[in-house]
């Protein structure tokens, strides 16, 4: 039996980052998708009513880097997510959070505006409900995400602009990774699995980005690394 279930949205670059955390603290865990018609049970998972969530000895943790501390604290001997040492441990949680609350919006707006992978989310999240209910589901995912955008920011400028600013952040991410094999000290942390949960998705997302990504050398090598 494993020692730790996941409670998860499929496409959710936040419950790839999850998984990606267990993978890489080498624990045993079992994932529950909530694709489609049983996202309706999501709300009964904890009070915030979102995924991802783990359940390990009779505890229930909401929230991606709360998950990653709770990890870090019981598993000791386990790879640690966050480095002892405390200048990099603040420049690890900077990066963690940059991609959580900035990175991830791009990788909205790009599912949004790219027709195939808003089809392949429409698709995930129809599963097991009525075909005639997929254009409601579309117009219900539409209005949602923009809504997001709208009010976070990309979502009111030029779709050139937004293009720039995420080629910009590409550009410094490959500049960090030009002069070291990861993002913060000499050994993977939080820093570099929250971003390539991002982009990860923006890979799977967007035939135009992946290859966008995939020629920063430096970023293409880091992505394989962890990717395998």
């Amino acid at each position: 039996m494993s020692d730790i279930i996941l409670h998860q949205w499929e496409i959710s670059p936040f419950c790839q980052k999850v998984s990606r955390i267990l993978k890489f603290k080498g624990i045993s865990f079992e994932t529950v998708n909530y694709n489609g018609i049983l996202g309706a049970k999501v709300p009964l998972l904890s009070k915030v009513g979102k995924v991802p969530v783990i359940d390990h000895n009779g505890q229930r943790i909401q929230d991606s880097t709360r998950i990653a501390r709770y990890l870090d604290e019981i598993y000791p001997d386990k790879p640690r997510l966050y480095p002892e040492d405390p200048n990099q441990k603040a420049l690890a949680e900077l990066w963690e959070d940059w991609a959580d609350e900035s990175l991830y919006f791009y990788e909205v707006y790009l599912r949004v505006n790219d027709p195939e992978a808003l089809d392949e989310a429409i698709r995930i999240s129809s599963i097991g409900r009525p075909s005639y209910e997929k254009p409601m589901i579309k117009g219900f995912i539409l209005a949602e995400l923009k809504t997001q955008l709208f009010f976070q920011g990309l979502g009111r400028m030029k779709a050139e602009h937004v293009e720039e600013e995420f080629r910009r952040h590409l550009g410094r991410i490959e500049q960090v990774l030009s002069q070291s094999e990861w993002l913060v000290g000499d050994s993977q942390t939080i820093a570099d699995i929250a971003v390539v949960a991002q982009l990860g998705e923006v890979i799977h997302t967007s035939k135009k980005f992946r290859k966008e990504i995939l020629d920063h050398p430096s970023i293409a090598l880091w992505y394989k690394k962890q990717t395998g």
